[in-house]
């Protein structure tokens, strides 16, 4: 992650995410080897999702609501509902 100085009185820094880019992550996706993950953000309605984390739980076909947003580094996601869809920001 990066960061960007801030010209300001208080001289703070802000983290910039999303650098990367994401991807759009629906039943039709194909995974990309060697990619990581880390933000999972579901959009649609909701999702039933399957991550595979690195450092941390993992979860198998797990029904998550819209607007949920996991945290962590994925090295593996997948949805598996024909409306599903989530955003997964590149690590």
């Amino acid at each position: 992650m990066g960061y960007a100085n801030i010209n300001n009185p208080a001289n703070y820094q802000l983290a910039m995410m999303g650098q990367f880019g994401f991807r759009k992550i629906d039943s039709s996706f194909t995974p990309v080897a060697g990619e990581y993950y880390r933000i999972i953000e579901i959009v649609s309605t909701d999702a039933t999702v399957t991550v595979t984390s690195v450092n941390g739980d993992s979860l198998s076909s797990e029904l998550l609501v819209q607007g949920t947003k996991l945290y962590g580094l994925f090295s593996a996601v997948s949805v598996s509902g024909a409306s599903d869809v989530v955003i997964a920001y590149i690590a």
